[in-house]
């Protein structure tokens, strides 16, 4: 019998696939060398996005035990009765992914319902107080643990990150790091999510077994703690599709349109989707756990960095830059609404993209047949 409210059960990480799967290489940071070593892991993550494209980070702190517990906390809560999960809806229509996601959209022209749900937990900050969904009383007694993993996972990760990213290109070490300190308000959020299974038959009416179309995330890097059961995906420079392997300990690190956007393209966006899981993981319910870091508020989205890398590259030019760029906020709000704030996901509105305060937005990517 439990003995407090916060004694639940423990997620059972499921077992890894024994088929062979076409992986893609990741590089890999090992943030052990943060800060003493900064020189060398500049040059780490120069080879990590020039070089290969697709990467990982290990040696964080975050220990597995706490990526464990907060699988918890998230499975625990998508277990509860659906009328309590539908306390606090994501407020799509404002362009809020802040509350309960549910899987109610139709998938493209298959006719089938989108088989996942997620929580997504805005900053425990002063600044984003107004957004935390005090109507889960279920939620309250772990709020003081989700404000740790989240501040961990800023001051461990995110922050040297965006210390690298700015070092990388040549800028003052602040340069990303200052706006986007812990306590500046964002659209930054912990999502717990999870995939129910679909029958094979359901899935043969997906368009390449696709549980999520490929796409871009839209804020600067999102950090995707290591998933055992596969199904995620990215597209390679060679235009094809790999599995992204199942490391213990490491978190995959997605760049995303805002870092994009600030570099004139020289860090790409990670093209991404989700597909049915192998045979002997099909039928396990897919639990994930991430951290998204979006564009603060005030943050001047499309603006170049003034950096002498881009500079020798051609990159940056001053005279292309836009006299008032759209804000963070209301670029991410934008972006919601628009990938969201719809009955039909994937569908040809969608794959259209969309702009906003003068930056084309690209929403849908496939492979080339």
């Amino acid at each position: 019998m439990p003995t407090s409210v916060l004694d639940i059960p423990t997620w059972q990480r499921p077992a890894p696939t024994t088929e062979k799967l076409d992986t893609v290489q990741l590089a890999c940071i090992d943030l052990a060398k943060w800060p003493d070593r900064k020189e060398e892991l500049v040059e780490d993550l120069r080879h990590a996005v020039t070089d290969v494209g697709f990467w990982a980070i290990e040696n964080t702190g975050i220990t597995d035990d706490e990526v464990v517990r907060q699988m918890s906390i998230g499975s625990a809560f998508l277990d509860l009765p659906l009328d309590e999960k539908r306390k606090h809806p994501c407020n799509f229509a404002e362009g809020k992914f802040f509350g309960y996601r549910e899987g109610v959209r139709i998938m493209g022209d298959s006719g089938v319902v989108d088989n996942s749900e997620a929580l997504c937990l805005p900053k425990v900050t002063a600044s984003l107080a107004q957004e935390w969904p005090v109507e889960y009383d279920w939620l309250q007694p772990f709020k003081p643990e989700i404000e740790a993993f989240q501040c961990k996972v800023h001051e461990r990760i995110l922050d040297p990150l965006l210390r690298l990213f700015a070092l990388l290109l040549e800028l003052p070490e602040e340069y990303f790091s200052a706006p986007h300190a812990w306590h500046r308000p964002s659209e930054d959020h912990l999502r717990y999510m999870r995939y129910t299974p679909n029958s094979r038959e359901v899935d043969e009416q997906l368009k390449d077994k696709q549980y999520l179309n490929g796409h871009t995330d839209f804020g600067l890097v999102t950090l995707l703690f290591a998933q055992v059961v596969q199904g995620l995906q990215i597209l390679t420079a060679d235009n094809e599709w790999k599995h992204v392997p199942f490391i213990p300990d490491s978190i995959v690190v997605n760049t995303a349109d805002i870092l994009s956007f600030a570099t004139a393209g020289y860090l790409k966006s990670t093209i991404h989707r989700v597909v049915r899981p192998p045979e002997d993981q099909a039928r396990v319910r897919r639990m994930g756990l991430f951290y998204f870091s979006r564009a603060a508020w005030d943050f001047p989205a499309g603006v170049v960095a003034p950096s002498p890398v881009l500079e020798r590259l051609g990159l940056y030019k001053p005279d292309e830059q836009p006299v008032e760029p759209v804000s963070g906020l209301e670029f991410t709000r934008a972006r919601v609404k628009h990938s969201w704030d719809r009955p039909v996901y994937a569908d040809d509105e969608f794959k259209r993209g969309f702009s906003v305060g003068g930056l084309a937005v690209k929403t849908d990517y496939e492979a080339a047949s």
